[in-house]
């Protein structure tokens, strides 16, 4: 039983990605080789631990050094990486990876089988801190059957596993590295990808140039692609613009109708499950009272929001972590603004003349501080009195994420449902950041592993939704358009609505 490709999430998704990318195909009739891309981002690359990193530019990094067993295509859809084919047993419970021949780290040393098993084990250990545990943990056990083959059994069925293996911190590591000193994979890398690293500086330029023995042939064609710092967003949007940098990884709302409309530029942007969340600390008061949690969502205005943060370039959400794209996703009853029924709400709660609340936003991106100071308007006929702090986004990483009892959140959209509720909401998700820990909640997620029967998961994963929604673990007013661009001399660039995956071996410069 292949499972090379597994059910689209939906129609939409997939129109979004063919209007996004309509010249994909021939732009790569006639590739040229040679030349530097430069690319812009405007928060630091902190790490370069395959297993730990989260920032928006370290993504971009990992997808150029390191391969996946798998990968997620264009279309949303787990393609062969490092593994050039799998199957899965019939009731989903293993699966087995043939990797590709004569592949070689960029030290030289062959990737086998051990490599892959020695990543997986990292993953799966409970004294490392890895993102992709919770997306992984239905793993029992990973053996090398031979130096490329490795066979997977798992605890329970998981029909979506070959797409749990592309996940970003998934990515294959070599044995020598993870027997070492794992501060090393900070800033040490050592992967199989189609770029190797040349020169790591978090706070400048980080370069990576070809890997010439790339496992695709004729891959890439670049020399080397750049990463340029720009914590000044308005330096990095006039350095794009000259025509000093060739890609901005993303574009603020308020700068893309300018940027989408000036000369030799192609503005890319495709609907997405990505969001600013409001967390709201179950174990921290007043958020351990459901109707504070709720008076706040009815104080804020989401289309408002989408208007005046987004420039339009989104669409409203009523607080399902889930976007239209997802397959399980269920029709989400709509949240008003209410300001009256707000501040009945708060008088329930015990809070009749309203609340004083510290709500925390980290610099980085811009749109964090954008909406919290957005909602403290929007909420103050409710009576909330929110004073916003913002703060340097690695202070805020240090002192507040995860810690902290009220404070915006910024997420890009996940492959899949499990995978969504996996890295935030579960009681063992990698970034569980709410004290929620619903025992409910976690079985009916189980449940949807357990199964292949699509009925059996679309009726778990509507129950779990509808508990997240009624119990609010988060308040997320929106779903953010993904938004980049590239001068027009960049082609086969292309834009994944997940944000993890960057294709940039088949990117080439017509100059």
């Amino acid at each position: 039983m292949s499972f090379h490709k597994v059910p689209r999430r939906s129609a939409l998704l997939v129109m979004a990605l063919a209007l996004a990318v309509p010249n994909l195909g021939a732009a790569q009739d006639d590739p040229k080789m040679g030349g530097t891309l430069k690319i812009s981002h405007s928060t630091r690359i902190a790490t370069l631990n395959v297993l730990s990193l989260s920032g928006p530019a370290e993504y971009p990094v990992i997808d150029m050094a390191y391969s996946g067993l798998t990968r997620i295509g264009p279309d949303s859809q787990p393609m062969p990486d490092l593994a050039e084919s799998w199957e899965g047993s019939a009731d989903a419970t293993e699966f087995t990876f043939h990797l590709r021949e004569g592949v070689t780290f960029h030290d030289g040393t062959p990737a086998t089988a051990s490599d892959v098993v020695a990543t997986y084990e990292a993953i799966l250990n409970p004294d490392i801190p890895a993102s992709a545990a919770s997306v992984l943990n239905m793993i029992d056990t990973v053996e090398a059957v031979d130096d490329l083959t490795v066979k997977f059994s798992l605890k329970t069925p998981f029909a979506d596993f070959p797409t749990s293996t592309a996940h970003a911190n998934a990515r294959i590591m070599s044995e020598e590295a993870l027997a070492g000193d794992h501060a090393m994979l900070d800033t040490v890398v050592n992967g199989t990808g189609p770029f190797k690293m040349e020169s790591y500086d978090s706070a400048r330029i980080t370069r990576l140039v070809r890997n010439d023995d790339y496992f695709i042939e004729g891959k890439p064609y670049l020399d080397a692609v750049e990463m340029h710092l720009f914590p000044d967003l308005a330096a990095e949007t006039t350095n794009f613009l000259s025509g000093d940098i060739d890609v901005m990884l993303l574009v603020q709302q308020a700068d893309y109708e300018r940027i989408s409309s000036a000369p030799g530029v192609n503005a890319l942007r495709v609907p997405s499950g990505r969001y600013v969340n409001v967390v709201m600390r179950f174990d921290q008061e007043p958020f351990n009272d459901l109707r504070v949690r709720e008076a706040l969502a009815y104080a804020i205005d989401r289309q408002l929001l989408v208007d005046l943060v987004l420039e339009g370039l989104g669409r409203p959400a009523h607080d399902n972590i889930l976007s239209p794209e997802f397959k399980f996703r269920i029709d989400t009853p709509e949240k008003n603004y209410d300001p009256e029924r707000a501040k009945a709400l708060l008088a329930e709660a015990g809070h009749p003349d309203g609340l004083k609340l510290d709500l925390v936003a980290s610099n980085r991106p811009a749109i964090r501080a954008q909406v919290a100071i957005a909602i403290k308007q929007m909420a103050l006929p409710a009576g909330f009195d929110i004073n916003v702090e913002t703060m340097p986004h690695d202070t805020y990483l240090a002192n507040v994420w995860r810690k902290g009892g009220f404070y915006m959140a910024y997420w890009g959209m996940q492959p899949t449902e499990d995978a969504t509720f996996n890295l935030l909401l579960t009681s063992n998700a990698s970034y569980e950041d709410t004290g929620w820990m619903n025992d409910e909640f976690d079985a009916l997620v189980q449940a949807c592993r357990s199964t292949t029967i699509e009925s059996e998961r679309a009726d778990a994963y509507t129950k779990a939704q509808e508990l997240m929604l009624a119990e609010l673990p988060y308040i997320i007013a929106f779903y953010e358009d993904v938004l980049t661009a590239s001068r027009e001399h960049v082609q086969g660039y292309t834009l994944n609505p997940i944000n993890r995956y960057f294709y940039l071996e088949s990117v080439w410069l017509d100059e």
